[in-house]
């Protein structure tokens, strides 16, 4: 695969797979277990791909492990193409003609918020695996009692622009970072980098130099990134989950002197170095999780068993926070006895959970954000990773927090 198919990755549409079980009613176990994941282009886009490799495995783990309430579990997967209508014709398919116990799932933003009334409607409880808009949650806040059943175990942007302001404080004395840009693609997701990062990063004491937002077909970056260097940026954070191909191309060929950091979705798959043919040494990136940091106990055998797996490792939210979604579901359905989502919603809401990227436990319903994870020292971090290259091969080194560090920044060399 190229780098430009790796940017441009699309796929065809995959087959729902169906077999008809008892779902989101308290079915006691009698009819069997099912979970319906909607993935945006599975076998094809590395977001929606990395949703089904992780709920594959946590239904091969959990039926390993005896199933949820002696019954196997059985997952159904289908493609929402990146439309919110078709997301919704899928997701009623899943909660009316199969009766799922459980949904998750979902990429965009714009076809979650469309899904929130299916969701609502049907009562069935939605583990998200990949979104990352407070307006998800602001919908809880605002009434809760409606969507109640949405349930987020990795937050939302809010965090994102937190740990990103921290790297920016902390390569102030590393690279000597003082001028920052900001650069988003034109998505709901990035309106937290817009709006309310620049204040964050100044109460830092560095001072926001640039901050535009770009339509999401860009392809051409030398334009924006000429106007950055004539800001004298020092680096730029992007806020990019389909565009990080041209501009790493471009920022590299043109060796452009200003860092590059952020939350890229792209870039954090652990694929990319080599679709991008090595072009994203030396960008940085946050993320939830990388195989090398030891979270918890947990962090480095889930990797390595999904790398045995699926020969690759795991993607971002898209493949941590899935997996720890569904085999947080399940072990609170074992401890209830039930998968009615009426008992389940409040034991969830209260549950304590250590998964691959530490421990989950949601905000409550008076929360800013309900049902997002809590984040914290005691529950889960962001890491700031950079690629930087070892023996030939892309490595994902975390560079900030220092204590979950494994390597040191590396400057570009031709800065």
């Amino acid at each position: 695969m190229s780098r430009r198919q790796f940017v441009g990755l699309a796929g065809a549409g995959a087959a729902v797979s169906f077999s008809g079980c008892v779902g989101g009613s308290d079915n006691g176990g009698s009819d069997g277990i099912t979970i319906g994941l909607l993935a945006f282009e599975p076998g094809s886009a590395p977001q929606g791909t990395a949703q089904q490799q992780a709920a594959e495995l946590a239904v091969s783990d959990l039926n390993d492990d005896g199933g949820v309430l002696g019954e196997d579990v059985e997952l159904l997967e289908s493609n929402t193409q990146g439309s919110a209508s078709t997301a919704s014709d899928r997701y009623l398919e899943f909660v009316t003609e199969e009766n799922v116990n459980i949904t998750t799932g979902v990429f965009q933003t714009e076809v979650m918020t469309g899904l929130m009334s299916d969701i609502a409607d049907h009562q069935t409880i939605h583990m998200s695996g990949g979104h990352t808009s407070p307006t998800i949650a602001q919908m809880l806040a605002d009434d809760y009692e409606q969507y109640k059943y949405q349930f987020r175990p990795y937050g939302n942007a809010t965090h994102w622009i937190e740990s990103i302001t921290d790297l920016a404080g902390h390569m102030q004395n590393e690279a000597n970072w003082e001028r920052i840009a900001i650069l988003a693609e034109e998505y709901e997701w990035t309106q937290s980098f817009t709006n309310e990062l620049p204040d964050m990063v100044e109460d830092a004491g560095l001072e926001v130099v640039y901050n535009d937002r770009y339509p999401s077909d860009t392809e051409n970056f030398t334009p924006l990134f000429d106007d950055l260097e004539g800001e004298d940026a020092d680096a730029v954070v992007m806020a990019q989950a389909h565009t990080a191909g041209p501009a790493m191309i471009q920022w590299r060929e043109e060796e452009r002197e200003f860092a590059m950091c952020g939350q890229i979705s792209q870039i954090v798959d652990p694929g990319s170095y080599e679709a991008f043919d090595g072009d994203n040494e030396f960008a940085i990136s946050n993320a939830p999780a990388v195989h090398t940091a030891d979270l918890t106990d947990q962090t480095a055998d889930f990797a390595e068993r999904y790398n045995d797996e699926f020969d690759v490792y795991p993607n971002d939210a898209f493949s941590y926070a899935t997996y720890d979604g569904l085999m947080m579901w399940a072990e609170v359905v074992e401890q209830e006895g039930t998968t009615d989502a009426e008992d389940i919603v409040p034991a969830l809401a209260e549950a304590s959970y250590e998964g691959t990227r530490g421990v989950i436990e949601f905000n409550d319903q008076d929360h800013e954000y309900p049902h997002d994870a809590k984040f914290g020292e005691d529950y889960l971090q962001r890491i700031n990773f950079q690629w930087q290259e070892q023996d030939g091969e892309g490595i994902q080194e975390v560079i900030h927090p220092d204590g979950l560090a494994t390597a040191d920044y590396q400057e570009p060399p031709w800065f």
